[in-house]
């Protein structure tokens, strides 16, 4: 293969075998030293999801989970029911729809429960901090709360219909801004896609902020097959990468990159910008 300038920013993803069923976790490190993992699984388990943990844990950094259907055609379905421990009071909440759960650094939280699960469902678990560093706490003794201190981080994420006419851009979309809740470093969008052809009008475009592209299939028993073939350029000089597998594209802060085409869909796939920033920040170049 030709040596390229960017090809180090395309990075296939490889999934491993979990208890909860497939997933990938890259850390900073694997991400080009950006402040930040991420965990991408899908996974039908119910039950406990850190047995014998009770206590919950904490950690120094914020965190956002992302429950997520994998039904294109009932993109608001999440096909499970989860209940997550907030805070030290152990106030329970519950949830059967794509949901964002925000938990602020130093935050207790957990266990999580899979109450039950009609079909596979996905999860991505993004935390703002180059590796994962929880803590774990002391076992809960009582009964666990049932109030409403801590609903505000535990939020619907509707996956709306924009209504695209053309183009390769999202079909249904959800979005949460830092700047909306606790002043998180971070904004990120969740869509499924079946378009064609360019994204955007304007690009090339750069942030700056550092951002991670995720790519990924819809399908849980055959997660290495994305459904798609994915062109973007990279830099000022507008180097050319092609994929067809689940891959994450980290573009670096002042880093011109795009357009960004859609040259073939097989079969609808899901797509996530994950930026370091409160709000999403982009000068269009085009």
């Amino acid at each position: 293969m030709a040596k390229t300038k960017y090809g180090h920013l395309v990075k296939k993803l490889n999934y491993q075998e979990h208890p909860l069923g497939k997933i990938v976790w890259p850390m900073g490190s694997d991400l080009e030293g950006l402040n930040l993992n991420f965990a991408w699984g899908y996974t039908s388990f119910v039950g406990e999801w850190t047995p014998g943990r009770t206590g919950g844990h904490i950690h120094p950094y914020g965190e956002c989970f992302v429950f997520t259907g994998l039904d294109y055609d009932h993109p608001n379905n999440l096909g499970a029911e989860i209940e997550m421990v907030m805070g030290e009071e152990g106030e329970k909440h519950v949830f059967d729809t794509p949901t964002v759960v925000v938990v602020p650094a130093g935050f207790p939280h957990n266990p999580m429960i899979t109450r039950k699960a009609d079909k596979p469902y996905g999860f991505l678990i993004i935390s703002l901090n180059g590796e994962h560093k929880p803590t774990d706490l002391p076992d809960r003794s009582g009964p666990l709360t049932t109030g409403d201190k801590y609903a505000h981080l535990v939020q619907k994420l509707e996956l709306r219909d924009i209504n695209r006419k053309s183009g390769g851009n999202a079909d249904y979309i959800g979005w949460w801004s830092g700047k909306d809740m606790e002043g998180f470093n971070l904004n990120f969008t969740w869509a499924f896609h079946t378009g064609l052809g360019a994204w955007h009008e304007k690009d090339p475009h750069v942030h700056p902020n550092d951002e991670c592209l995720l790519f990924v299939g819809l399908d849980p028993d055959n997660p290495d097959y994305l459904g798609a073939e994915i062109e973007i350029a990279m830099g000022e000089e507008q180097e050319i990468h092609v994929f067809d597998t689940p891959t994450v594209v980290v573009a670096p802060k002042g880093l011109v990159h795009c357009p960004l085409i859609t040259r073939r869909v097989d079969k609808p796939y899901s797509f996530s910008a994950i930026c370091l920033n409160t709000e999403h920040d982009t000068t269009f170049l085009g």
